[in-house]
């Protein structure tokens, strides 16, 4: 699949702080996801990172100049502002946040920021003691209403050797990353709404260290709650613990285990949800009484009795108001039959029929080949797809149902 990054154009700002070598790792993601990438430095940038690197990693030479010499025809600090989709400052300073937000321009970077006029991100970066100084948060707020956007910052260990820990880590280099490609997604059709997703295996003790389960990695769950936040959703997770992999950046993750954990969260979350979408797959039965201690390894049988567990979707449908529902269905035989008594079964709008036996649809992969149900429709065959252009096609059927 392409991605949404292709051929796209990005401004990267790099101010000088030690977040300044995560830049270089989110330039690398940038480029291998196909955007061009122009990057700006600042003279205390160059003191972590040398522009050698950044302009190797791009294949264009680093700005990091305001008066070159010889002096290029059109003013330099301008020339960025003319070209970008997109300026992401990664790290942004204490000091660059307070040049932009009282309109200094003493810098390549800073000046660069007051001549842009498309979507600026900006990633924080500095000691928790500075980010929480009044006085960096008065130009934060001041920022926000000019509309810059920001990513962070983030809870967690600091670069000095005695540093404290806090709120000041940059965010990730993949987080800043999913974050551009939101601000340059087109289609925001799922503003201001509220999407539910459900992913993984859920896991069904029986004794304190087994459990039933099954093989679903996650990875289609995933795909949808990001593809939602890309649509411009505020986007809600629940998501087991088996899941492989890392959740998408920028939704609210709700960690579960067993079915029982799923309804629960499924039920508070619901009655205030535009969308619910089922994508994980449920047990249907779990340990009528799990063990308190581990059950011992003996000759012969060992047999369980197992009870059903709630059907999550069909209390969905059961007590919906306005809410569009899409539920997934893994058949291995009588496919559209099945799939077909679920969607009416359940009170659902629309069945992503998938079929874990095809060759473009195996548990853990990266694709999926989805048949859609909706009532009174004929079954529509996706062809084999990404994960995520699956997603994106689930997510523009389900629009239509919004009221």
């Amino acid at each position: 699949m392409m991605s949404l990054l292709t051929g796209r154009r990005i401004l990267l700002g790099v101010t000088g702080g030690i977040a300044a070598y995560k830049a270089v790792y989110l330039t690398r993601e940038i480029v291998r996801a196909g955007g061009e990438v122009r990057v700006l430095m600042s003279a205390a940038a160059k003191k972590f990172v040398a522009p050698l690197t950044f302009s190797t990693l791009t294949g264009h030479p680093v700005l990091d100049e305001m008066f070159p010499d010889p002096a290029p025809v059109d003013p330099v600090h301008l020339l960025p502002g003319q070209w970008g989709d997109i300026f992401v400052i990664a790290p942004a300073t204490a000091d660059f946040i307070g040049k932009v937000a009282n309109g200094l321009a003493n810098d390549i970077p800073s000046a660069a920021a007051m001549a842009f006029r498309g979507p600026i991100l900006l990633a924080p970066a500095m000691n928790p003691r500075m980010w929480n100084n009044s006085a960096v948060q008065d130009n934060v707020a001041r920022l926000r209403l000019r509309g810059l956007h920001f990513i962070g910052p983030e809870r967690g260990d600091m670069g000095g050797v005695h540093e404290q820990a806090g709120i000041g880590r940059m965010s990730e280099p993949a987080a800043i990353f999913d974050r551009i490609e939101e601000l340059l997604y087109p289609d925001k059709c799922w503003m201001n709404r509220r999407v539910v997703v459900t992913a993984g295996a859920t896991c069904e003790p029986f004794d304190p260290v087994r459990f039933i389960s099954n093989r679903s990695s996650g990875k289609m769950g995933d795909a949808v709650a990001r593809q939602a936040r890309l649509m411009g959703a505020e986007v809600f997770l629940i998501r087991t613990n088996s899941a492989i992999g890392e959740p998408p950046s920028g939704v609210e993750i709700i960690k579960v285990d067993t079915a029982a954990e799923m309804a629960d969260a499924v039920k508070a979350l619901f009655p205030t949800a535009d969308l619910l979408i089922m994508v994980a797959a449920v047990a249907d039965w779990r340990a009528k009484t799990a063990s308190a201690g581990k059950i011992k390894k003996h000759t012969g049988i060992l047999t369980l009795e197992l009870e059903p567990t709630e059907d999550i979707l069909l209390w969905a449908g059961k007590n919906r108001q306005e809410q569009v529902i899409v539920g997934f269905a893994l058949e291995t035989d009588d496919h559209i039959v099945n799939a077909r008594r679920k969607l009416e079964d359940k009170n659902v709008d629309i069945i992503a029929l998938n079929d874990p036996t095809s060759a473009d649809s195996v548990f853990g992969g990266d694709s999926i080949r989805l048949t859609i149900l909706k009532t009174y429709c004929e079954p529509l065959e996706l062809p084999a797809m990404s994960k995520r252009e699956a997603a994106a096609r689930l997510l523009s059927e389900a629009y239509g149902y919004l009221k």
